[in-house]
């Protein structure tokens, strides 16, 4: 039976109302429902003193446990989910098979060290709600190496190799699964010449299985800025759907073919210049193509996007936005350099319909070509409940309207979060690539006032900001053309840069975040970096990006997953924290700023999620 929310409807889901305080993360407990829309706590609204915390009605995803046991020195550490619909006062029961191996119910946090249990032992969790003990959770994953590998399909083992993830529920059974993306070795940036094999989109579940496989055809150029997936349940049906950019001869994973599956619009360097272009939606649960519109913008003239020669024209980014304050939709986005075009998509009732489009060349919009990264982000920043979308040195408002534009450019990497706890909303960090520009810059992301900036210094290619270092307070923020590491209000607060300027993952038992980078991952420190794991077997992706497959809260507690190929692309091995930890934090697939990222992750130039609120030191 459906439910109502505003003017909405929905079909099997639920409300619960929650109260979410300035740093903490809890609700109430809510009946079961095949897909939830719990009202999210507004991050922003509540880190200000003078105004309670507001309340937004956000679908998001009906999740079990996420119970994983990671192998730790002689016993197993066993993690799982806080849900957002869990009771401030809930705690924990873990039973090694049939035997409850904690004395009390765990409360502090949502993880238990079983010492001494031999790997490989199999765990449930019961939640215990008024001294009452619920229902056993799903059995854990078992990570008895510290890792789970998911045996993937390579289409062909001499042409491919696994690249970029991401996650959603495909089936509806509450479990995250896996999209992955299959690059072929002679995939091209768009600066390149050449003539590339397709690309193949799969869906996994957890131990392996199959659901689906879609090709996008000869008509599809491989390459890091060409394909942008998202994987999203954006029609609420509980179970997620899949979105990108198609063309003739696309192949679903029921077998459709989209458009005439005979063109062939390839010229003889490779570039694709000609022929229709379309946006799809396919079904997470067996591939198949649910709704077909031409894609927006269409490419019109090559050389008015700056170039004749097919590069710029090619640009694409993507997103997932919740625009209403309540349903997700899709954002498609075409250039960066000059002209940049920005669609929002809803998909309802299996049918795709444009919600507003926004154009740097519109009048209205003077000013905004070229302010474009190689990625985007989605955050609410101006704190009424509904995103916006942060496109490099520019923000579009949630109804498609220009919110703000600095006017310093271009850049390769950006971080949108609560980077500064100690002044209200979110900001964004930026790294520049025009050198008559600022390297970097530090801004109010509702207002894009800049807080701080760098001199200019060339082209700027990496920056990252991250509360890394306790003895500062706040995030931290370094970059490869500015010195030393800085805090909030821009001083230089370590000499010492990390050792990586890339990835960010929450891995040891404190809220302060490590440093990932190729296949490792660094606790920082001003003298030198830790090392806390190197991961064996696998390869980084995205050439000197060394970026992971995917990165984020994926299960377990709020810590982070790292996933990677491995070297025989023959799994997707992911890796969990082995280290205890006496925080408890809802899960950050819940926290929909975050729960988005992990959407966009995959999209150009990967850079690791944010939340809507401070993880860190002093949190």
């Amino acid at each position: 039976m459906g439910v109502s929310v505003g003017a909405l409807p929905y079909n099997h889901v639920r409300q619960c109302e929650v109260t979410m305080p300035k740093t903490s993360a809890v609700a109430v407990a809510v009946l079961g429902a095949s897909f939830l829309i719990a009202p999210v706590a507004h991050a922003q609204a509540a880190r200000s003193a003078d105004a309670p915390a507001q309340l937004f009605a956000k679908q998001i995803e009906n999740l079990d446990r996420g119970l994983v046991s990671v192998r730790s020195g002689t016993g197993n550490l066993v993690t799982w989910r806080l849900l957002a619909t869990d009771p401030a006062g809930v705690g924990f029961n873990v039973y090694r098979g049939t035997t409850k191996v904690t004395a009390s119910p765990v409360t502090a946090s949502t993880n238990y060290l079983d010492a001494g249990a031999a790997a490989g032992s199999a765990y449930t969790v019961r939640a215990v709600i008024g001294g009452v003990e619920q229902a056993a959770s799903g059995a854990s994953l078992n990570f008895a190496n510290g890792y789970l590998d998911v045996p993937i399909q390579n289409p062909n083992s001499s042409l491919y190799a696994a690249n970029d993830a991401s996650v959603g529920d495909l089936d509806g059974d509450g479990k995250l699964d896996l999209v992955l993306k299959w690059d072929p070795l002679n995939s091209k940036d768009n600066s390149q010449s050449g003539v590339t094999d397709p690309v193949y989109v799969d869906g996994y579940k957890l131990d392996g299985t199959r659901l689906w496989r879609i090709n996008l055809g000869r008509n599809i150029r491989a390459g890091a800025h060409y394909t942008q997936f998202q994987v999203y349940d954006y029609d609420g049906d509980g179970d997620a759907e899949i979105a990108m950019k198609t063309a003739d001869a696309t192949v679903s994973g029921t077998g459709q073919v989209i458009g005439s599956a005979s063109a062939d619009y390839r010229n003889s360097s490779g570039y694709i210049l000609t022929g229709p272009e379309f946006l799809t939606v396919f079904d997470g649960r067996n591939g198949a193509a649910l709704s077909t519109v031409d894609y927006v913008p269409p490419r019109g003239t090559v050389s008015s996007w700056g170039d004749s020669y097919g590069n710029r024209v090619d640009r694409f980014l993507a997103g997932t936005a919740y625009l209403d304050g309540s349903r997700p939709s899709i954002i498609m986005a075409r250039g960066y350099y000059t002209r940049s075009v920005v669609v929002a998509w809803d998909f309802r009732n299996g049918t795709l319909t444009r919600r507003w489009t926004f154009d740097s060349s519109s009048s209205t919009n003077s000013g905004t070509a070229g302010q474009g990264n190689h990625q985007l982000s989605i955050a609410d920043v101006d704190a009424d409940g509904k995103d916006e979308i942060i496109y490099g040195a520019l923000a579009i408002d949630d109804n498609g309207a220009k919110l703000w534009n600095t006017g310093l450019g271009h850049g390769d990497a950006m971080h949108v979060g609560d980077l500064d706890p100690s002044r209200p909303g979110l900001e964004e960090f930026k790294v520049d690539e025009d050198s008559s520009k600022p390297s970097s810059w530090f801004a109010d992301a509702r207002t894009g006032q800049i807080i701080w900036s760098t001199p200019a210094n060339g082209d700027n290619g990496r920056g990252v900001s991250g509360d890394i270092w306790a003895g500062s307070a706040g995030a931290e923020s370094w970059s490869a053309a500015a010195d030393g590491v800085r805090s909030p209000s821009g001083a230089v607060v370590a000499s010492r840069k990390p050792g990586s300027t890339n990835f960010l993952a929450w891995w040891d038992g404190d809220p302060v975040r490590e440093l990932l980078d190729a296949t490792h991952i660094d606790k920082y420190g001003t003298s030198a970096d830790t090392r806390l794991l190197t991961a064996s077997g696998v390869h980084s992706n995205n050439g000197t990006k060394s970026t992971p497959s995917l990165s984020g809260d994926l299960l377990g507690d709020w810590r982070e997953e790292v996933i990677w190929p491995t070297t025989d692309n023959t799994a997707l091995r992911i890796y969990s924290t082995p280290i205890q930890t006496d925080r408890r934090i809802t899960t950050l697939l819940q926290d929909t700023q975050y729960r988005t990222a992990l959407a966009w992750q995959n999209t150009a130039y990967n850079q690791p999620p944010h939340p809507s609120f401070f993880i860190g030191n002093g949190m």
